[in-house]
């Protein structure tokens, strides 16, 4: 301290009788004396701030200088009448050795450390010049699964599995890169950022490399992505379904009225082909159209059977090109389980892709088995997926069902698929599991109750002819003057009256000329579409309301569906068949 350096120099030992205390010492202050008045003045903020968790800070570390002067300046008999102002400067220091150490503030800088980067989620490691570790945090040992720290090793070696992260540890101009590679816990994606350390002066005393596990977040991007493309094939799909339902409907309807008018001619064995070529065609587009349908699960009565066949149906081809051959073993007594049939084909389709997926890398045979089994006293139906491939890891298996989990390389598949399925099953109070198959392979076992029993046939049976109500007057109103023609050839063969309008104003226009007992109508349609017209006969002729059919040909807007809902109109989906049309026509005849 500089008042113990100079003390000689700066106090003059000057009495004073008479005089007050603060008078007697600034007059015994010597020409030094303002500079040690200054060096307490400048001193005591300081210690304030150092001690200011402490209790009477400013007391405990300024008083003692201060009061030492005081004494030596007094003439107070201390220590012999020696200065004991280099003393009580030796207690200020002991009070700051004691603060620093009781407030551990030379921990300051390993806290930070541990908060910074010992915490980090980044991994992080620390190069010198020659490329050769000098630190490396936990996340970064997690990451490349170390189980110590590889002080003193290279980065080439360290970082062996992630050439291209080696590339930017050792050299270059890049600052960053993205790479893939292989962890303990699967493939993984990282990003890598690198900055130079440099020391006072400027120089590069080596380089901070740090590792960012983006594999989560490429994934959600990816799925993103799908989501968005299968928006847009959605829409493709209902545009290409409406495009087709309507032909389809015309050449379906025609082979069913030809066999009809045919019985058992000759000629009859080749419209049956026809009939059955083109319901083959309407299955796949009903198909095309349950994946492109964005709305609520709707709980029916539902074939597992059916769907099992459906669902592998639209991956044959796939299948067949990677010399797949899948064989079917179906319980004949399944009863129709209460579901909704176009998530358990979603959920089929998921499993019977990722068999074909897992056997296109494994050497071998190459067998698809789907079963379907009836356990009546448990009142359950199950049904399984089973493969050759390679199988899955019982490792594994606890994860697999996790989002964005995968076994698969980097960039193929999402990771949502198996998740998927298990959020169907489990919201149809179903089980989902994995196991092996006897002889190598895996196996995907679904559980579903049987749930309610299904609605009588008499409600969906044929209408016996005697029964039918006849010489009806219907109005049949589409825009596809084929479509029209067809239904009116099948209404007139039930022994219905029917004329046929293009569209809603032109129905309105005939509904005022003449009554008619009931109404079949596009949804869409130039001028007034299907729901405008319903609307307009709601106000003007009220009983029609429950005489109304809509017609569809493609997907249905939430806002569409939102209004038959609220409406309760029937649909008939093109494409229809006559049987069909006459359940639903005299279902509605029947209404009072």
């Amino acid at each position: 301290m500089l008042s113990v350096t100079v003390a000689a120099v700066v106090w003059r030992r000057r009495g004073q009788p008479g005089a007050a205390p603060f008078a007697l010492l600034m007059l015994a202050a010597g020409e030094w004396a303002g500079l040690a008045l200054l060096e307490h003045a400048a001193l005591a903020p300081g210690t304030k701030v150092v001690f200011a968790a402490l209790e009477y800070p400013g007391i405990m570390a300024v008083a003692p200088p201060w009061l030492g002067t005081a004494l030596y300046l007094s003439g107070v008999g201390v220590l012999g009448g020696a200065d004991p102002t280099p003393l009580a400067f030796a207690l200020t220091g002991v009070v700051f050795a004691a603060g620093l150490f009781r407030r551990r503030l030379f921990d300051l800088v390993p806290v930070a450390r541990h908060a910074l980067i010992e915490s980090m989620a980044d991994g992080v490691l620390v190069l010198d010049a020659e490329h050769r570790v000098l630190d490396i945090n936990p996340s970064a040992r997690a990451l490349l699964g170390l189980s110590s720290a590889p002080i003193g090793a290279r980065a080439e070696v360290v970082l062996a599995a992630w050439p291209a992260v080696v590339a930017l540890a050792v050299g270059g101009e890049a600052t960053e890169t993205d790479a893939q590679g292989e962890t303990p816990t699967g493939p993984r994606e990282l990003h890598a950022r690198i900055m130079p350390l440099r020391d006072a002066g400027g120089r590069s005393r080596g380089r901070l490399l740090v590792l960012g596990d983006v594999t989560e977040r490429r994934r959600t991007e990816d799925a993103l992505r799908q989501s968005e493309k299968l928006a847009s094939l959605a829409q493709l799909l209902a545009g290409v379904a409406h495009e087709l339902n309507n032909p389809l409907s015309v050449v379906i309807g025609h082979a069913t009225l030809l066999r009809r008018e045919l019985g058992n001619a000759p000629g009859a064995a080749r419209v049956e082909r026809i009939a059955a070529a083109a319901e083959r065609c309407a299955r796949i587009v009903t198909n095309f159209l349950s994946v492109a349908r964005r709305r609520a699960p709707e709980r029916a009565s539902t074939d597992v059977n059916r769907v099992l066949r459906e669902a592998v149906a639209l991956l044959a081809y796939q299948l067949e090109l990677d010399n797949v051959t899948v064989l079917f073993d179906l319980g004949a007594d399944l009863p129709l389980i209460r579901a909704d049939g176009h998530q358990l084909q979603q959920v089929v389709m998921n499993l019977v892709a990722n068999a074909q997926q897992a056997m296109g890398e494994h050497e071998g045979s190459r067998q698809l088995l789907v079963t379907s089994r009836l356990d009546a006293g448990r009142g359950r139906v199950t049904f399984s997926v089973a493969d050759t491939g390679p199988g899955i890891p019982i490792a594994l298996r606890s994860r697999v069902f996790e989002p964005f989990f995968t076994t698969k390389p980097v960039g193929i598949g999402s990771g949502l698929g198996l998740s998927a399925c298990r959020g169907i099953v489990e919201a149809h109070e179903g089980v989902i599991e994995i196991g092996d198959r006897p002889g190598g392979g895996a196996v995907v076992r679904v559980e579903l109750p049987v749930g309610e029993p299904p609605t009588s046939a008499a409600a969906t049976g044929p209408v016996v002819e005697a029964e039918l109500i006849r010489g009806q007057r219907i109005l049949v109103v589409d825009d596809e003057p084929t479509a029209g023609d067809l239904l009116r050839e099948m209404l007139e063969a039930d022994g219905q009256r029917v004329e046929v309008a293009a569209h809603g104003k032109a129905a309105l226009d005939r509904l005022a000329e003449a009554p008619f007992d009931l109404v079949i109508s596009d949804f869409k349609m130039p001028l007034l579409d299907g729901a405008g017209l319903y609307s307009q006969l709601a106000m003007r002729e009220p009983r029609l309301r429950e005489r109304f059919i809509f017609l569809s040909g493609d997907t249905l807007s939430a806002e569409t569906r939102r209004f038959i809902e609220r409406s309760g109109v029937p649909i008939l989906e093109k494409p229809f068949d006559a049987a069909g049309v006459r359940r639903l026509v005299q279902r509605l005849l029947r209404r009072a």
